[in-house]
């Protein structure tokens, strides 16, 4: 595909959106009730079995998206211009923004194929999905044995008989940038939430690596950092983890079930569990799940060291 042709396509797209108005795609069919989702996750962890809990980013299911529109789907220009389908050649500004919001590097196509290529291979392990988002249909056969729940309810803030309560007791690994942040705020935890939603376990930490906002780091690439992060969880005494690690944190989870434990994969609300706030839940983050109202004196940012350069570049600096 042509710059230019490309450009008329994407121009074209834009255009039948605005004259049309056309709806938001359908989400995926999944568990919207929050008690029912808590208990699915509950139930998971305290089983006996390993299990791999995860969701998606939206900018790497963007990214699979565009791979499964090069390799595994047919070219449909009208489906494309209707934002039905992805595109069948690379886009730029997908590659862009898996480097500044998902911290992959280098931002090369065969560096990211190979990505893609290694998430389609774990996506099988799933067993539970947080869905949220209308990609994910392109991996249906991938995820044919994983039960969906709407992904809001990854956090267990909202239900009865919050999926926290299987940590107890627990050896809990946090793999996590805010790793200095965490520590401390969990010594508090009895005055972070009321009703002991937070309860006493054993916590453990790795500090994810940190490549977002185009932040430099020591690896080679992508995939030697994500390595490195394998062989601390392979080093340390856990039952279960507990993962917020941008693009690194599905291929982490798959990983940990691959050892024989337990991996949730929650991704960018875990800060919350800890009571670190972030400028996306401020203020208008859902129009039902008032998470503002979560907020007291002991909630805390996280440190200025566990903050990138850039961070402005990530979504306004969405978790700082």
């Amino acid at each position: 595909m042509n710059t230019l042709s490309a450009y008329i396509l994407k121009a074209m797209r834009k255009s039948y959106k605005n004259i049309w108005d056309r709806i938001e795609l359908p989400k995926p069919d999944c568990i919207q009730e929050p008690n029912a989702a808590a208990k699915v996750i509950f139930d998971l962890l305290t089983s006996d079995k390993p299990c791999m809990i995860a969701r998606f980013g939206s900018t790497e299911l963007t990214c699979l998206a565009n791979y499964s529109g090069i390799y595994r789907t047919h070219q449909n220009i009208f489906g494309f211009i209707k934002g039905e389908k992805p595109p069948w050649w690379w886009d730029p500004k997908i590659i862009s923004q898996m480097q500044q919001w998902s911290g992959f590097f280098p931002p090369e196509v065969h560096k990211i194929e190979q990505f893609c290529e290694l998430m389609i291979q774990d996506i099988p392990l799933v067993d539970v999905l947080g869905s949220w988002l209308h990609e994910e249909h392109l991996f249906a056969e991938e995820l044919l044995s994983a039960e969906k729940i709407a992904l809001l309810f990854f956090d267990p803030f909202w239900a009865i008989h919050p999926w926290t309560k299987a940590l107890e007791g627990k050896k809990v690994l946090v793999v996590h940038p805010f790793t200095e942040t965490i520590q401390q705020q969990y010594k508090k935890r009895e005055l972070i939430f009321e009703n002991n939603l937070l309860p006493e376990f054993e916590l453990k930490t790795i500090k994810a690596v940190q490549s977002i906002a185009g932040a430099t780091t020591s690896f080679a690439d992508w995939f030697e950092a994500l390595d490195y992060m394998k062989k601390q969880i392979e080093e340390t005494d856990f039952d279960i983890c507990l993962i917020g690690a941008g693009a690194y944190g599905f291929p982490l989870a798959a990983h940990v079930k691959r050892l024989g434990k337990k991996a949730f994969h929650i991704g960018g609300s875990l800060q919350l569990l800890f009571g670190i706030k972030g400028k996306r839940w401020e203020s208008d983050y859902h129009n039902v799940y008032n998470y503002p109202s979560l907020f007291n004196a002991h909630w805390v940012r996280p440190k200025e060291e566990e903050k990138p350069t850039n961070a402005q570049i990530v979504e306004g600096a969405c978790y700082w």
